[in-house]
C-alpha cells in the first residue's frame, strides 16, 4: 500500500512539473498586458511601451501597456494584484510599491500579493522647475520656502511616489515647510511646472531634454557624485545639503504565478534590454541599467523597504496618512 501511495504521488508530482514546463514553454500564447499605473507620458510609461514592443515581436502576440492610474498607483497595482497568476498580467511600478505598504494606511492590495520578475534599474531625482520661474539656484528655492510655511508648492507623480518622499526629505534637511501637489503620474505634474502652476518637482535625469530644449531649469541632482545622464548639474551635496534619492523601477506578476514563467519572462526581459533600439531609448531618460535575477529584485525590494522604515520611524514628514 506504501508503495502504491508512493508511486501515486511521484505521478503527480510528475504530472504537475511536466505541466508547469509546458506552460511555460506555450507562454504566452494570448495578449499579455503590461500595467502600468501612472499616466500616460511619464518615464515608466515610456519603459512599457518600448519593451512591450520588443516583447510582442518576439512573442509573436500582442503585448498591450494600460495606464491606470490614481490612488498613488494603488488602483493599477490593485488591478494586477487581483489578475490570474498566469504571466498574461504584467505590473510595471516605481518607488510607491515599497513605500505605499509602509507610509499609507489605506493600501488596497496585500502587500505580499506579487513575485519579483526583474528590477530595470534605478534613477536619482533631480529638482528642477520651470525656465520661465525666478528661481535660478538652490538658494532661491530655499528663500522662497522660507518666506512663509507652504509658499514652495512642490509636484510629484503621487502621494508616496518617489518625487514625494524626496520633496519631503529635502524640506527636513534645509529647515521648511512646502506645500505637496500631488497628480496621477509625471507627465500631468510636468506640464503644471511647464506652466508655472507649480514651482517644481523632484524628477529623474529623464528631465534633461527638457533642461537642454529650453523649458526646464535644473537646480540639483540628489546623487551621490555628479551624474553622467545630468551634465553640469551640480549634486545637493555640493552645494551643502546632504541629500541623496532616487527611485527604481521594475516588473512584478501575482503571486502564485508558476516558477517557470516568472524564470522566462526574467529571460526575456533581459533580452530585451539588451536589444540595442531599447537600450537607446532607455538611455535616453538618464536611468541605470541594474537587471538581475528574480531573487535580486527580492532581496533589492527588502532592502529598499528596511530603508525607508527606518527613515519613517524618525521623521513625521513622512507619515503621510
Amino acid at each position: 500500500m506504501k508503495k502504491l501511495l508512493h508511486l501515486c504521488a511521484a505521478v503527480i508530482s510528475a504530472s504537475v512539473i511536466t505541466t508547469t514546463t509546458t506552460a511555460a514553454e506555450d507562454y504566452p500564447r494570448q495578449p499579455v498586458t503590461i500595467v502600468v499605473p501612472y499616466a500616460p507620458g511619464g518615464v515608466t510609461d515610456v519603459y512599457g511601451r518600448i519593451i512591450a514592443d520588443y516583447l510582442g515581436r518576439q512573442w509573436k502576440v500582442p503585448v498591450i501597456v494600460k495606464n491606470e492610474a490614481g490612488g498613488g498607483t494603488m488602483i493599477g497595482t490593485s488591478a494586477v494584484a487581483r489578475s490570474e497568476p498566469d504571466g498574461n498580467t504584467i505590473l510595471l511600478t516605481s518607488y510607491a510599491y515599497t513605500s505605499n505598504p509602509i507610509l499609507r494606511k489605506d493600501l488596497s492590495y496585500d502587500k505580499d500579493a506579487f513575485r519579483p520578475v526583474m528590477l530595470l534599474g534605478n534613477s536619482r531625482n533631480m529638482l528642477v522647475v520651470s525656465a520661465r520661474s525666478d528661481l535660478h539656484t538652490l538658494d532661491d528655492v530655499v528663500a522662497k520656502a522660507k518666506k512663509s510655511p507652504g509658499n514652495l508648492r512642490l509636484a510629484s507623480s503621487g502621494i508616496a511616489s518617489s518625487p514625494h518622499v524626496a520633496a519631503e526629505l529635502w524640506a527636513r534637511a534645509v529647515g521648511v515647510q512646502i506645500t505637496h501637489v500631488p497628480y496621477r503620474g509625471t507627465s500631468p505634474a510636468m506640464n503644471d511646472v511647464f506652466a508655472g502652476e507649480v514651482d517644481g518637482i523632484f524628477d529623474g535625469p529623464s528631465a534633461m531634454p527638457n533642461v537642454k530644449a529650453g523649458k526646464l531649469r535644473a537646480i540639483a541632482i540628489a546623487s551621490e557624485k555628479p551624474h553622467p545622464f545630468a551634465p553640469g548639474v551640480p549634486t545637493f551635496r555640493e552645494l551643502g545639503v546632504d541629500l541623496v534619492f532616487g527611485s527604481w523601477f521594475g516588473f512584478l506578476v501575482p503571486k502564485g504565478t508558476p516558477d517557470a514563467i516568472v524564470d522566462k519572462l526574467n529571460a526575456d526581459l533581459r533580452h530585451a534590454v539588451e536589444d540595442p533600439t531599447v537600450k537607446a531609448a532607455i538611455d535616453k531618460t538618464g536611468l541605470l541599467l541594474s537587471v538581475g535575477s528574480p531573487e535580486q529584485f527580492s532581496d533589492f525590494l527588502d532592502y529598499e523597504s528596511e530603508r525607508l522604515q527606518k527613515l519613517a520611524k524618525t521623521s513625521a514628514d513622512l507619515r503621510l496618512q
